[in-house]
């Protein structure tokens, strides 16, 4: 039976191939990142702070326990990956597309077998001359915005872990098809499930792409609880002249009451109905003639709900700023970034005083890279993580939830290595080649008689 399905369905995509002789190409690719590093905390704050005493209203007493993490070797596979894509064309203006994705661990890592198939970006969609369409689970439009500006084709521990998520131990990246009601309803950073993004064409550098999550989640309201409706909302409009590359993007979570994740509103209550985050970002970068790149990340997140029991928190805003530089010099890559996220400011429900001392956090990496071939990095980094006496931003991946105050310091090497095998499948035959000409025949005799010979000498 099973192998009846399997002919049945590749006799089903063989057909129109063969059939109408269309366009068609199919591509498995992948990425292999492992990065062996130490990684410690020091500087947790020790137990006793308070709002009244230098704290944050955001973090309670007993969060601040004064404990750090031991040293420590690990090995991370950051976004290792393996994709199948293809494409078809129906004529020279149209074709559909696909692309499954998965993430992988070369590490050994277990987690990855909690959901191997379709993890990472994955959709269906069309594209041609009026852009991109299409349905599936992807980077948000505020995700790509900021992704270059990383050293490496890929996330790594080292990499930008100050904007796109507030700290709180909100983790860097989430991947999700709706409201998780995890802390990663609090991250900037999504690979949105359950959504359908357009990319327009670019027109004289101009280009921009708009993206939906789905309510998917939305429930129901009862007397215990209202509804929710949660969506997401992003947009990105690009400017690429040249070297030169400027980027804005906005995204908005509604009914994700992120803010219950930083120290605010207990989360869905009936006098906390509603919710809205906000994210604003722009993304500016550089390529000189000496082989230079300079990069700047500027950011504004903003968190608020509709809570109405005074005493509580009820929004969030901070801003932060990351700058990275990286020098090539044939096959080798110096590289650096600092970023820095603000205390922010707090509002409570009541007009009662909030503090958000020591929520700030700042971030320093460098690093080198050797690219013996277009395919392969060989790389290393060193890198720190510190956070304000309240503040808990980690890195990615986290280890263990970072307590208030530590400081995360880390040192390693890594490989990467990228693939790609593409091959073409249908499309019409070339015409044959016309006939060689025959070869010209050989010069006729010339009708002139030969010229006498001269006379023998007398």
């Amino acid at each position: 039976m099973k192998r009846g399905a399997i002919l049945l369905t590749l006799v089903g995509i063989a057909l129109p191939l063969s059939a109408s002789a269309q366009d068609a190409q199919f591509s498995v690719y992948g990425t292999l990142m492992p990065f062996v590093d130490n990684w410690r905390t020091t500087g947790a704050t020790a137990p006793g702070l308070t709002p009244e005493t230098g704290g944050a209203s955001q973090v309670i007493a007993a969060d601040y326990t004064g404990e750090n993490q031991p040293n420590r070797f690990r090995v991370t596979s950051g976004t290792s990956n393996i994709g199948f894509r293809g494409e078809l064309g129906f004529n020279e203006h149209i074709k559909a597309w696909f692309q499954v994705e998965c993430m992988t661990n070369p590490d050994g890592d277990t987690s990855v077998y909690a959901s191997p198939w379709a993890s990472r970006n994955s959709a269906v969609g069309l594209k041609g001359e009026f852009g991109t369409l299409f349905w599936g689970q992807w980077d948000t439009p505020y995700y790509y915005a900021a992704q270059f500006v990383g050293p490496l084709r890929g996330l790594n521990p080292f990499d930008n872990a100050v904007t796109g998520n507030p700290g709180f131990n909100v983790p860097v990246v989430a991947t999700y098809g709706g409201r998780a009601t995890t802390r990663a309803d609090a991250t900037f950073i999504r690979r949105q499930g359950n959504s359908i993004q357009y990319w327009t064409p670019t027109w004289k550098g101009l280009s921009a792409r708009f993206a939906v999550g789905l309510n998917e989640n939305r429930t129901s309201g009862s007397a215990y609880e209202p509804a929710t409706n949660p969506w997401v909302l992003s947009a990105l409009a690009s400017y690429d002249y040249g070297p030169l590359s400027i980027r804005y993007a906005y995204q908005t979570h509604l009914d994700y009451f992120g803010l219950s994740w930083l120290g605010g509103s207990p989360g869905v209550t009936l006098t906390n109905p509603s919710s809205r985050d906000d994210g604003h970002e722009i993304v500016a970068s550089v390529r000189l003639a000496t082989g230079t790149r300079l990069a700047v990340i500027a950011e504004r997140l903003k968190y608020r709900t509709d809570e109405k029991t005074a005493g509580l928190v009820n929004s969030y805003q901070r801003d932060a700023i990351l700058g990275a530089v990286q020098q090539r010099i044939g096959e080798h890559t110096l590289w650096g970034s600092f970023g820095y996220a603000g205390a922010g400011q707090c509002t409570m429900a009541g007009g009662g005083a909030c503090s958000t001392n020591g929520l700030e956090g700042r971030q320093w990496s460098l690093g080198y890279t050797f690219s013996p071939a277009k395919t392969v990095d060989i790389y290393a980094s060193v890198y720190e993580l510190a956070n304000g006496r309240s503040g808990t931003h980690a890195l990615f991946p986290p280890v263990v939830p970072i307590t208030p105050g530590t400081t995360t310091h880390g040192a390693g090497v890594g490989i990467l290595y990228i693939f790609d095998f593409t091959t073409k499948i249908g499309g019409p035959k070339p015409p044959p080649a016309a006939p060689a000409a025959p070869p010209e025949p050989p010069a006729a005799p010339s009708a002139q008689p030969p010229a006498p010979l001269p006379a023998p000498p007398a």
